[in-house]
């Protein structure tokens, strides 16, 4: 088996005629899992339906290329917001039986890209945003390490998509309750549970006083997104397991404020990327998809200064988003990238986490 990362563009949420080209490339016979990580533009509001909008089409593509079968093969996550020198687009991974065997060459690294899927049960309304779905997390990434064949060491990048309840009034055994968990509690909770299954947070420290306050627990190798339109937890993951095919590695990395661009260019040059003498990457042609998730401090300070994160009437994961693109953009000569804000428990406050998938050399 070989993973694959291809990106495919997008004229708008609905449109999927490259998604279609670029799929059509493999037997859908042969594909082991198909996984579709999309960006879209839109303001992210609750009357915002870009990213639904994405799936729908997407998924009535993959139906008609593969069938049922392949989409019971396939996860797909979208998340809304490209602000900024930012591309809506996707990328799209297939993991697929190679045509035929291939011998490794001579001193060629035996690690390659493992990819790897999970997805939960439904949650129950009460459950969103406490203890059990922080476990629920861990357990659906501890069946996506499965899935890929990886170990927690192995593990690159654990993509998490968790639910939120933006306006509920649950009844449950005959009680009403008016609850409200909000993107930003469910991307807690998803980070605190990653962190359990990759060995990063203490299962025991995880409680409902802690979740939200207790920064110092966090995962350092997982993205979380939310949305209203699932009620489950699913995972995509990505990591190097030895004697995987496909010539792709993932490199991650944790960095420390939304301009932390030393740490990108240390990821890159440890993943094997050249820089030239002005700090860009001068075969960018290698890089197969560039992730990063970017937070800010409590106070909306950045390096000690005041900034209008907090108190601008634009919300603050846009102001990190088109930052955050300027940031990327100026190294790798290019507008698409995934970018996604907002890192609770998914690294100390106001830093961040970069990862990158490489076409290794040879």
């Amino acid at each position: 088996m070989a993973v694959s990362v291809l990106a495919y563009a997008t004229a708008n949420p609905g449109d999927t005629s490259d998604f279609e080209r670029k799929l059509s490339r493999f037997d859908p016979r042969r594909i082991r899992r198909l996984a579709i990580l999309g960006k879209t533009e839109g303001n992210a509001d609750s009357n915002d339906f870009s990213r639904e909008l994405a799936l729908l089409a997407t998924t009535r593509a993959i139906e008609r290329i593969g069938g049922p079968a392949l989409l019971a093969r396939t996860t797909s996550l979208f998340s809304t917001g490209c602000e900024g020198a930012y591309t809506p687009f996707g990328y799209l991974f297939v993991d697929a039986e190679e045509a035929r065997a291939r011998r490794r060459r001579p001193g060629r690294p035996g690690s390659g890209l493992a990819l790897g899927v999970g997805r939960s049960r439904s949650l129950k309304a009460r459950e969103v945003g406490t203890v059990a779905h922080a476990r629920i997390v861990a357990d659906t990434v501890r069946k996506a390490m499965r899935d890929a064949g990886v170990k927690a060491a192995q593990v690159g990048l654990a993509i998490v998509k968790t639910p939120v309840m933006p306006h509920v009034a649950a009844v449950e055994e005959g009680k009403a309750e008016e609850r409200r968990i909000t993107s930003h509690d469910s991307k807690a909770v998803g980070g605190l549970g990653a962190g359990i299954a990759l060995g990063e947070v203490s299962g025991r420290a995880v409680t409902p006083a802690r979740i939200g306050a207790d920064h110092s627990l966090h995962a350092r190798r997982a993205m979380v997104f939310s949305g209203s339109e699932v009620d489950y937890v699913e995972v995509l993951l990505l990591g190097n397991k030895p004697g995987a095919g496909g010539g792709l590695a993932i490199h991650s990395t944790q960095i420390a404020d939304v301009l932390d661009a030393r740490s990108i260019k240390r990821l890159l040059v440890k993943a094997g990327l050249r820089l030239d003498r002005f700090g860009e990457v001068a075969d960018s042609e290698r890089v197969a998809a560039m992730l990063l998730k970017v937070g800010f401090a409590p106070d909306g300070r950045i390096r000690g200064r005041r900034t209008t994160i907090l108190t601008s009437h634009i919300d603050h994961d846009k102001h990190l988003r088109a930052a955050a693109s300027g940031i990327l953009g100026s190294m790798l000569g290019t507008t698409e990238f995934f970018i996604s804000a907002d890192t609770i428990h998914q690294a100390p406050p106001g830093g961040g986490l970069c990862a990158c998938i490489v076409r290794r050399r040879g």
